[in-house]
């Protein structure tokens, strides 16, 4: 009797322990099955708010494009005056924030001139020497990013050359995708080279500078025989009244060098930009770049995108 009840006593044990393990285990299962929930919701949401981001810079990039295009309907003359050139700072949407801003590029010096026809060009080395002098940077530098463009130039039309497909799809696309890799090709300093980005961009093709947004610093490097200071009273000059072409800009140099300055060298009509928009919705921040490439009577076309 006394084993019977000792057995009793085991089983009932046995069963309430039982009963705690299984007990926890379900409590564990339910509370692995919530938080694979929750994280499967957060997942849910944080796409949807990349979604929602992306499109938005996107549509963003779209609307700059319109921007563009109705501002070469309406005037022939591209300045620093202008509506487009005003940034846009980000503003409250529904449910997020977006923002962007348009950035004329001809205003800087364009490296792809370094070089005509994949050989180097000694007039945009010169000018490149003239803008490295004012910040300070090696002269030699431009000789070798010349090299590198060059080679690169050389390189990318033999490939096009080789396929016609690709020659069409490809025609504005960049043998050197930015600054940074031109710096690694030519062996320079590429924080250094970063530090210039203000000054100097790679474009897909061979361009004049627009003298309405062009800095001192440009204006002097593709003008012979400007100085710095010269430079800057243009500029001065230029806030008080745009120039209207690129003979305008030739008669306001100084007089000593109007007969020996080409207008041909200069625009005041741009036709690459940079769109820069953002977007964030929840904790997803999207910020992209797009060169835009701008010709009349066609819409602007988008030459690559990338993440800022």
């Amino acid at each position: 009797m006394r084993y019977l009840r000792h057995d009793r006593c085991r089983e009932r044990g046995i069963a309430l322990i039982t009963a705690i393990f299984i007990a926890a285990l379900v409590a564990s299962l339910a509370f692995a099955l919530s938080t694979r929930e929750r994280l499967w919701l957060t997942q849910l949401g944080n796409r949807n708010d990349f979604h929602a981001s992306q499109s938005t810079v996107l549509s963003a990039i779209d609307l700059a494009r319109l921007t563009l295009r109705d501002d070469m309907r309406n005037n022939q003359v591209d300045h620093l005056l202008e509506a487009w050139t005003v940034p846009v700072p980000p503003i409250n949407v529904e449910e997020g924030r977006v923002g962007g801003r348009i950035v004329e590029l001809q205003g800087r010096l364009n490296l792809y001139t370094l070089q005509s026809e994949g050989k180097v060009n000694e007039t945009g080395v010169l000018a490149l020497q003239r803008l490295l002098s004012t910040q300070n940077l090696p002269n030699d530098w431009a000789g070798k990013m010349a090299e590198a463009m060059a080679t690169q130039v050389m390189l990318w039309q033999k490939m096009r050359k080789a396929d016609a497909a690709a020659a069409r799809i490809t025609s504005k696309l960049l043998p050197v995708g930015n600054l940074e890799e031109l710096a690694v090709l030519s062996g320079v300093n590429a924080e250094k080279l970063a530090m210039l980005e203000p000054l100097i961009t790679v474009l897909p093709e061979s361009t004049l500078v627009n003298v309405n947004f062009a800095p001192p610093e440009v204006l002097m490097a593709v003008t012979p025989g400007l100085s710095i200071s010269e430079a800057e009273s243009l500029v001065n000059r230029r806030a008080r009244a745009h120039f209207i072409s690129a003979q305008d800009f030739v008669k306001a140099l100084p007089e000593k060098l109007r007969a020996s300055t080409q207008a041909t060298r200069y625009t005041v009509e741009s036709q690459y930009f940079l769109s820069e928009a953002e977007a964030q919705y929840g904790r997803v921040y999207v910020r992209l770049q797009a060169l835009v490439y701008r010709q009349r009577g066609r819409m602007p076309e988008i030459v690559w995108v990338r993440r800022a």
